[in-house]
């Protein structure tokens, strides 16, 4: 770019930030369209996995280019660490899953709950805390039972249940990692919930579906947006008696930071961007950082095609 014509280019770089998720911070929108005093900041925090820290490039980069500045902190940690991160103000808001937030966080049952209903016990919670949850996304990310596409069509496999009935004087073989043998939300729940007569087999994360096209197990543990479900090789049961609760994406903000920020402008763009997340988008997006990808690009290219890379009508 030429140094002749710095004025012409400075604005031309201010202008392409405005629409670029690229850019990862924009400028912030006139400050009297406002409440008095308001800055529209925030930082957010993010889990440690792929899947945890494209989400949270989807909202920085939906924010930033309607007005808001984002630091986006990924990787600060598991669910715990990022509740005490908001609580000790390290940052505004995080991903979180509803799940976790309602058994890890706030320690409740999870086990029957839908989606709604998870939903509304998590917000009840948060709201004791002065925080906010934004709605909440179509896909979940939670444990589930796998077996290979073959299996499901040869043995007409549909839910887990279906599991407790393959002919055979052998247990069935499940693999999963480790401590999901003692786990209620693992081998416990499924004999009990389902009396699923299964020899354990324990693998190391990641590494299940290895051993499922070795032959070495039979079915696995897996999350239901794992990106290895891209290739459609796999089989995902059903969950009828939802054993594994629920476990969809919400954003949590602090209430205080949520009302300094044009709260309604906020949510709107957040909401948004949570829309558009259904499992297929997810798993894709999984599967393209687990390919290489940088997860700033796969999040804009998302944002591209769900036409959310250009502003809102905020007004």
């Amino acid at each position: 770019m030429s140094r002749r014509v710095r004025t012409t280019a400075t604005l031309a770089v201010a202008a392409t930030c405005a629409v670029l998720t690229a850019c990862g911070v924009s400028s912030e929108r006139d400050a009297s369209q406002q409440p008095q005093g308001a800055t529209l900041r925030i930082t957010i925090g993010t889990q440690e996995f792929p899947e945890g820290r494209v989400v949270g490039e989807l909202w920085r980069q939906a924010l930033a280019v309607n007005g808001y500045t984002v630091d986006l902190r990924k990787a600060v940690g598991p669910a715990e660490d990022l509740d005490a991160a908001l609580k000790a103000g390290e940052v505004d808001g995080y991903v979180a899953y509803t799940g976790t937030v309602l058994s890890v966080v706030a320690g409740e049952e999870v086990s029957g709950l839908d989606p709604e209903e998870t939903y509304a016990r998590a917000e009840e919670f948060y709201a004791g805390q002065d925080m906010v949850m934004s709605e909440m996304t179509p896909f979940q990310n939670k444990d589930a039972v796998a077996v290979t596409r073959d299996l499901a069509q040869g043995e007409d496999l549909t839910t887990v249940a279906d599991l407790a009935d393959l002919a055979g004087s052998d247990p069935l073989r499940l693999g999963a990692r480790p401590e999901f043998e003692s786990l209620y939300l693992g081998l416990e729940g499924l004999q009990d919930v389902y009396g699923l007569d299964a020899s354990f087999v324990p693998l190391e994360l990641g590494t299940q579906y290895d051993a499922l096209d070795a032959g070495e197990v039979d079915a696995v543990d897996a999350f239901t947006t794992d990106p290895q479900l891209s290739s459609g090789d796999y089989t995902v049961l059903e969950d009828p008696e939802l054993l594994f609760g629920s476990q969809n994406v919400v954003m949590v903000v602090g209430q205080e930071k949520l009302d300094s920020i044009d709260a309604e402008a906020f949510t709107t763009v957040v909401d948004a961007v949570n829309r558009t997340l259904d499992e297929d988008a997810v798993v894709a997006m999984n599967a393209a950082v687990t390919d290489g990808q940088d997860e700033e690009d796969v999040a804009a290219e998302h944002l591209r095609d769900v036409g959310l890379s250009t502003p809102l009508d905020l007004d």
